[in-house]
């Protein structure tokens, strides 16, 4: 780390000797007074990318200090005053501007600087920035874009994170690109074909097609492309070799042709899954697989863009071999019961997914979508396992041992049709949506296993399985709703709507236990099923929006549904049926503060339903360990959600805040219910607790800031957590509370000038108290140091380091701290003019990363070891193609 901040602190020092100042004076042309407190804005002249800016003193002089050589635009901004505006190229020497006299007038410094094209915009609950603003280098990826925007984080698995919360969709152009997959889109997709990435928090796709909200937000990026990016060719080819036999191959292959985008991607490597050779990632290989991937693409519209399609297909071939080792520690009210497992498993899974969507406008008053997806998958597997739980005293109560293999077929499809029409000009519509759904399940399953119990540390007794168990599921759904919405006022509108569905499950299982001869004949009922499930649900909603001009938006809906359920088990004799009225309710309020400032509050209220999982009394056994019962008395529980959030940003510091916090309560709440006998043996139920409330809040700040002349970027963050949680253990009622809080900082180099790096620390506490065992009550320390710095080096060279420490202090649980430290490098030599790379890579050089890993829940505390593989090394090549695409016609 030393050597890090050295040569950290040489590049800052070396950059004085490549830079220059300018300063001037302000004055009132009118009275050739000086302007106080004027504001004077650097702007890149190509692309107009906020550089440096500050404020006239009292005698209206400015000094603008640390300029790079460059052209530029300076601008000058004074409340009342006209805009002025002065294009200036930056060489070796010092520039004086002199008097600058501007004219009276009134003007508003917002409206100027819009003409600019600010980096960041806040459209109602958008969050939109302008990618020119944000400089990537030559053949950059939108992830390497993303990762420089103020507030969105990218993680080394591709992971976004927006204002502190996790991005589920990425969209291009508003419409899905390798949908199954958001990892491809900003793995390749060119930076600089991005001319804004829009953030914003999205309805499901249940609530978008109906047109009733139904509180669900999803987080998502959206990335409108350059008008040129819109036609030609792109793409990258990838192959790596390594130790150890390893290897990893990519293709992408894209075709751009304004409406009509084709997009190619393959991989094969035996690094497991997507865990392809990327630097930044810690790249730990567990156990030994192999992963094959191919996936197509396609959008276009038709008739004069009338109909739009989107398309995309993908199969994978996913197989893996491993070894786990897990340790658990589960609390009792009179003692502690503590269990070590081993367990070595192979699968191999094939799986297709085919996606499509049509939207089709018939007419200037009628458009009509189709959406359709279908899944196929098989798989084999076997596994081995053993385990053995002890009191806390170390007294011996039972083993097990298992061996099991299964090969299994699934399928499924389903289809949505909306139909909308406008009825006249002032908002009147309706809507009218079908939908159904098909799935088929089919498994055939192995067992044989041994569990040996002990009382006072001697065998009791055995108990013995060796079975073929058959499973048959399938479901089907159909539903349909329609609505009616009308503008009652000019800002207020009014939808209502029905809502049907019907559906209807089977599941059948047959264990088949072997004869003396091997012969499996003998179905065992208590380890079989033969269960139905029929569900009919009525819903009348009705929606009230309001909205002043984009300033303010308040959304109000309720959903009343009279719901009739029906369950059968004719293993067990079972007939369970209820109707009963559920009702849900969502509120949400947008208010636009100004240009730069935006607010969100909302509001859930939605009831938990037992399943009837739940409330069936007497279910099938599949491991004589465990034995899981139903309550038919269980009563539904009532969740109560709140979130608020807040954004902000400074135009001319290039700064942005966000603040956002949630909490949720359940009433009523269906809690867990364990027994754990003498034997080891748990018997899981549930209920009700009607004197308690399970609850949880969170609370995300986050700060965005450039430094030094916008040479970096300084992104301090605080996060705390808190939950509150009930169940019962041996008759006994637990209450589980955890506290999380931590703080951090990220401070961001990218201009692809000497050294780019991205550090990032941060450090927390986790305080976990229970009431079954206080004296266990316990606080834990966290930290986290990442960093990945990028040298450009002569002879078109560059070598990557990162570097990761994270650290889990040791509790009353676990005496010992963990460390996980690894460094990875990379040098890379570009070839024919940068589009040719060729790389040699080391991951985990000092072979110090900890295979070690850590949960817990409300009693009970696991920690595992797997097989990993974490040093090797690789030499590869990447070629980056790009036809045309991004480049302005002549």
């Amino acid at each position: 780390m030393k050597r890090v901040f050295f040569l950290l602190l040489f590049f800052y020092t070396s950059l004085g000797f490549s830079q220059t100042s300018i300063k001037g004076k302000v004055l009132d042309k009118g009275e050739s007074k000086p302007l106080i407190n004027a504001t004077v804005i650097l702007l890149t002249a190509q692309d107009s990318i906020l550089k440096a800016f500050t404020r006239t003193n009292e005698e209206g002089n400015f000094t603008l200090q640390s300029i790079e050589k460059g052209s530029y635009l300076v601008l000058i901004t004074y409340p009342k005053f006209e805009l002025h505006s002065e294009n200036i190229t930056v060489a070796d020497t010092k520039i004086d501007l002199k008097d600058i006299r501007i004219n009276s007038r009134a003007n508003v410094l917002e409206e100027v600087v819009i003409t600019q094209k600010l980096p960041i915009k806040i459209k109602g609950d958008t969050i939109e920035y302008n990618a020119a603003s944000f400089e990537t280098e030559k053949n950059a990826k939108l992830e390497d874009l993303l990762r420089r925007l103020p507030g969105l984080t990218v993680s080394a698995d591709g992971a976004i994170t927006a204002q502190g919360k996790t991005v589920s969709k990425v969209l291009i152009d508003g419409e899905e690109f390798f949908g199954y997959d958001p990892k491809i889109a900003i793995r390749n997709v060119r930076a600089d074909a991005v001319d804004k990435v829009q953030v914003y928090e999205k309805k499901s796709d249940e609530a978008e097609l109906t047109g009733v909200d139904d509180g669900v937000r999803i987080k998502t990026v959206n990335v409108v492309l350059k008008e040129e990016a819109r036609k030609g060719i792109f793409g990258n080819a990838n192959a790596n070799i390594g130790t150890k036999g390893l290897f990893d191959a990519s293709l992408f292959a894209a075709k751009f042709n304004k409406t009509e985008r084709i997009g190619l991607t393959g991989n094969w490597n035996n690094m497991g899954g997507s865990n392809d050779s990327r630097i930044r990632s810690n790249s730990s290989i567990s156990g030994n697989p192999e992963y094959k991937n191919i996936g197509i693409n396609y959008d276009n519209n038709f008739l004069q863009k009338r109909l739009t399609l989107n398309s995309s297909y993908n199969f994978n071939n996913n197989s893996l071999s491993n070894e786990r080792k897990n340790y658990n520690k589960q609390l009792l009210p009179d003692k502690t019961q503590e269990t070590t497992s081993s367990n070595f498993s192979n699968a191999d899974t094939k799986n297709q997914n085919f996606r499509t969507q049509i939207k089709f406008r018939i007419d200037s008053v009628q458009q009509l979508d189709v959406q359709f997806n279908a899944d196929k998958s098989n798989g084999k597997n076997s596994n081995t396992s053993e385990r053995s739980t002890t009191n806390n005293d170390t007294t011996l109560m039972n083993t097990f041992k298992e061996n099991s293999s299964s090969s299994s077929n699934n399928d499924n499809a389903d289809l949505r049709l909306n139909y909308r029409r406008r009825l006249n000009n002032k908002g009147r519509s309706i809507n009218v949506q079908f939908n159904t759904q098909l799935s088929q399940n089919e498994s055939t399953s192995l067992v044989k296993s041994t569990t040996d119990y002990y009382k006072k540390g001697a065998l009791d007794s055995t108990a013995l399985i060796d079975q073929k168990r058959l499973n048959n599921n399938s479901s089907n759904r159909i539903g349909a709703s329609f609505n009616f919405n009308e503008r009652l006022l000019k800002d207020l509108s009014l939808a209502i709507g029905y809502k049907f569905s019907s559906s209807t499950s089977k599941n059948l299982t047959n264990s088949l236990n072997a004869n003396s001869l091997g012969e499996y004949n003998s179905l065992d009922s208590l380890y079989s099923q033969d269960e139905e499930n029929n569900n009919i649900n009525n819903g009348a909603n009705i929606q009230l929006n309001y909205n002043i001009e984009d300033k303010l938006m308040i959304n109000i809906s309720n959903v009343v549904t009279y719901k009739s359920q029906k369950l059968i088990d004719r293993y067990r004799d079972i007939n369970l049926s209820r109707n009963f009225w559920d009702n849900n309710i969502n509120a949400s309020l947008n208010y636009r503060i100004s240009l730069n400032k935006n607010v969100m509050v909302s509001y859930s209220n939605a009831n938990n339903i037992p399943s009837f999982s739940q409330l069936q009394p007497i279910q099938p056994v599949k491991n004589p360990l465990f034995i899981q019962l139903g309550n038919p008395n269980l009563k539904k529980s009532t969740n109560n959600a709140y979130e608020v959030s807040f954004n902000s940003f400074s135009i001319l510091r290039g700064s942005s805040f966000n603040v956002n916090g949630s909490f949720s309560s359940t009433n009523n709440p269906i809690v867990n219910r364990r027994v754990i006998d003498s034997l080891g043996v748990t018997t899981s139920s549930y209920e009700n607790i009607k004197d308690h409330s399970n609850w949880s809040a969170r609370i995300y700040s986050g700060y965005s800031k450039p430094i030094f002349n916008n040479i970096l970027q300084f992104n301090p963050s605080a996060n705390f957590g808190y939950s509150n949680s009930f169940d019962f253990i041996n008759g006994e009622l637990n209450n589980s509370k955890n506290y999380n809080a931590d703080i951090g900082f990220g401070i961001n180099k990218q201009n692809s000038k000497n050294i780019d790096f991205n550090f990032s620390t941060s450090i927390g506490v986790n305080r976990q108290e229970t009431l079954l065992k206080p004296e266990l009550n316990s606080n834990s320390l966290t930290a986290n140091i990442n960093t990945d710095i990028k040298y450009f080096l002569p002879f078109k060279f560059d070598l990557v380091q990162v570097i990761n420490y994270g650290y889990t202090g040791k509790n009353k649980f676990y005496p010992k701290a963990i460390n996980q430290f690894y460094m990875n490098l990379e040098l890379n030599k570009k070839l024919m003019s940068n589009n040719l790379q060729l790389s040699l890579k080391a991951f985990d050089i000092f072979n110090t990363f900890n295979t070690v890993s850590r949960s817990s829940d409300t009693s009970s505390f696991s920690e595992t070891m797997q097989k990993m593989l974490t040093q090797y090394f690789m030499l590869g090549l990447k070629w980056d193609f790009n036809k045309k695409l991004g480049k302005k016609n002549d």
